[in-house]
């Protein structure tokens, strides 16, 4: 997990600086509608560059955790398609509010990277769930925190343990927030869970109604 989730860090870091180095070359305190013209092509492109390559992280992810002996099956993991336009759109959109008040030129590019990793890892993510939904052998994935600070909407999905990959259960389970580092990861046994790595745990912080470190807000 260590490897995939430095893999996952690096692509994220190279597509924010590409965003940083394009926003560079406006004046963001100047016209925001121009700004966010200039986003509406660039940023849905640099989205669909990063996810595919997250997509094949995942998909590598996947087919190495699910350790299954070859004449067992031959699944193999199915790469999920980067988030639609219209969601990069919407991104941006909400991005490149605070241009329009006083001293928002700080706060858009923050919103807009921090999107931008929600929307490039989500090509990952998905390629786990839906790999999972579609394999052969019953596999399950579990939600796994794997920074210092956890909000209590990824402590109480974590909390759920190892979760099998059906339409219903992979909807909630698999949604994150911006600069979430939860890794969904494939679960056949309890020794497939991480080192440290305690369900009982995430339950008991959720019963507490409380996340591990500060809140993350979601909206």
């Amino acid at each position: 997990m260590t490897e995939y989730r430095q893999a996952n860090q690096s692509l994220v870091l190279l597509a924010q600086n590409d965003l940083t180095n394009f926003l560079s070359s406006f004046n963001l305190a100047g016209s925001p509608a121009v700004v966010r013209d200039a986003l509406l092509e660039f940023f849905p492109e640099l989205v669909m560059v990063y996810g595919d390559t997250a997509a094949l992280l995942g998909a590598d992810f996947y087919d190495a955790l699910r350790d299954v002996p070859p004449s067992a099956s031959s699944f193999r993991a199915v790469m999920a398609a980067p988030p639609v336009v219209a969601q990069s759109a919407g991104t941006v959109r909400w991005g490149v509010g605070p241009l329009w008040s006083e001293g928002g030129a700080a706060e858009a590019p923050r919103r807009l990277a921090g999107g931008l990793q929600r929307l490039v890892m989500q090509a990952g993510r998905d390629t786990i769930w839906n790999s999972a939904r579609r394999d052969s052998v019953r596999t399950a994935v579990a939600r796994v925190p794997t920074g210092p600070k956890t909000c209590k909407w990824c402590t109480m999905l974590a909390s759920r343990g190892a979760v099998y990959g059906s339409k219903a259960s992979a909807g909630e389970q698999n949604e994150y927030h911006d600069d979430c580092d939860c890794v969904p990861t494939v679960i056949r046994s309890e020794s497939d869970f991480p080192e440290g790595h305690s369900v009982e745990e995430f339950q008991r912080l959720d019963a507490l109604g409380s996340g591990v470190g500060r809140d993350i807000p979601t909206d």
